[in-house]
């Protein structure tokens, strides 16, 4: 009786039943206690550490938390911060020169043109491009015998100089000017150049026209597609020598810039600048001596060239060259007087007396930095094109002391290399007489869209760090 009430009190308990005193246990039911014990301990060891447990789990919630919103935060700063530096940005850009010109300031109003009777002239300065003087600049008019500086500009660039050219009865018969050609007699392109531009021959230019197109149309043909290329717009050639020709013209601006281009070859100087030539003449005693008929070459100290012109239509006409302290001149008479030398030595003093060279920067220099795009932020060069230098007459030199820079501090993709993405003005402030633009040195193409998502990661990942940096100061 005694045992059974122990197992009912057990039972009512709801505990683990405890066997009666002297009672052995099974194997089975030793096992059944020992589990039921360590169950009962894990319960009480998990009611102990619940506050804990809780505890660590608001905190990772909490740092969780701040962590997601850090992310975010940085996601959306590094996403509105694209392009947000659309500002222009201005700075002054000293003359490179500065020193040398500000010296050579001359009081407002106090130089005055030359008076030039022709009808029409112009005033070039090579080294900048730029116009110095302006008369009919772009009325069109015959040019004469200028019309060979052309002839031999076309010459040098389709045949070569030891080149044999056999004298046609077409170029030995054409009259006026010539270098006394034989028909059948053979000469080389180098003594035929000569003969053009020293002694104007214009047989030795139909003879010339023939060897190097075959043709004098062909030629002429040539002439009007290099004129073309060099910008004359307003040229037309009808022959190779000048002779007055339905639809022979030119104008003093177009003339200056052909003379110029042909200035650049080194031959074409030394024949313009020989004072004579010497050309074997078979069967005479002696040889054919060629003079230079333009008298500038010995008037004007520094003259380099270059050519001399007369028609009963065309007038006097004279293109001439000189060159002083690295700055080389050219200057166009067309249709002028008997004092067409003293225009052109009044044009020359113009030009090298009161004009200064002002310069800034060079080609590929730069002078600005535009970042460009995002995901990733590139940076490119603001860039002149061409030597930033200008011929500035020494009465308005102040203005042109210093220029302004104005460029963009960021651009979208794509940019391209040569594209204009800044600018600089030049004499003064308020109405700038001149405006230049400035280039991109660099290509700029927005990456592939993987290569995007990868540069949007890292600045989240960098714009992350900056808060961290600013929430715990000293990391």
């Amino acid at each position: 009786m005694g045992e059974h009430y122990e197992r009912r009190r057990e039972g009512a308990s709801g505990r683990a039943r405890v066997p009666a005193a002297g009672r052995q246990l099974s194997p089975r039911e030793r096992r059944r206690l020992v589990k039921r014990r360590i169950k009962e301990l894990r319960r009480r060891k998990r009611r102990e550490r619940r506050p804990e447990i809780y505890r660590r789990r608001l905190t990772a919630a909490a740092v969780l938390t701040a962590a997601f919103l850090l992310l975010f935060f940085s996601a959306v700063t590094v996403l509105a911060s694209r392009g947000d530096d659309t500002a222009f940005y201005d700075r002054e850009l000293a003359a490179s020169n500065l020193e040398e010109v500000k010296n050579l300031q001359a009081d407002p109003g106090s130089i005055s043109p030359p008076e030039i009777p022709a009808e029409a002239a112009v005033l070039l300065d090579t080294s900048t491009g730029e116009f110095l003087f302006e008369k009919n600049a772009d009325r069109q008019m015959p040019m004469a015998s200028t019309t060979k500086i052309m002839t031999a500009i076309v010459t040098l660039e389709n045949s070569a100089l030891e080149e044999k050219a056999v004298i046609s009865e077409k170029a030995s018969s054409t009259g006026e000017s010539s270098a006394w050609l034989e028909q059948g007699e053979v000469l080389t392109v180098d003594q035929l150049l000569h003969a053009l531009m020293v002694q104007s021959a214009n047989d030795s230019a139909v003879a010339l026209a023939e060897h190097v197109a075959g043709s004098l149309e062909e030629f002429v043909a040539m002439m009007n597609r290099k004129a073309e290329e060099l910008g004359a717009e307003h040229t037309h050639f009808a022959n190779p020598h000048g002779l007055d020709e339905q639809g022979h013209y030119t104008t003093a601006r177009d003339l200056a810039l052909i003379a110029a281009y042909a200035m650049r070859n080194p031959v074409f100087r030394d024949i313009v600048i020989a004072d004579d030539y010497e050309i074997p003449w078979p069967g005479h005693p002696f040889p054919r001596v060629m003079e230079n008929h333009n008298k500038f070459l010995k008037m004007y100290p520094g003259a380099t060239g270059i050519k001399t012109g007369y028609t009963l239509r065309a007038g006097k006409c004279l293109v001439a060259s000189a060159k002083r302290e690295g700055r080389e001149l050219i200057s166009v008479v067309l249709n002028a007087d008997d004092t067409y030398w003293d225009q052109t030595v009044r044009l020359m003093d113009y030009g090298f007396q009161s004009f200064v060279r002002v310069e800034y920067a060079y080609a590929g220099q730069a002078l600005a930095e535009v970042q460009v795009g995002d995901f990733p932020r590139r940076t490119t060069g603001a860039v002149p094109a061409r030597d930033l230098a200008f011929s500035v007459r020494r009465d308005r030199l102040q203005d042109f002391l210093t220029a302004r820079i104005s460029s963009p501090r960021w651009m979208p993709y794509p940019v391209r290399q040569g594209q204009e993405i800044a600018f600089l003005e030049f004499g003064g402030e308020e109405s700038p007489q001149r405006i230049e633009p400035l280039v991109s040195r660099d290509d700029c193409q927005p990456p592939f869209f993987p290569a995007r998502i990868f540069f949007f990661i890292w600045a989240v990942i960098c714009q992350l760090g900056r808060w961290i940096r600013w929430l715990i100061p000293g990391i």
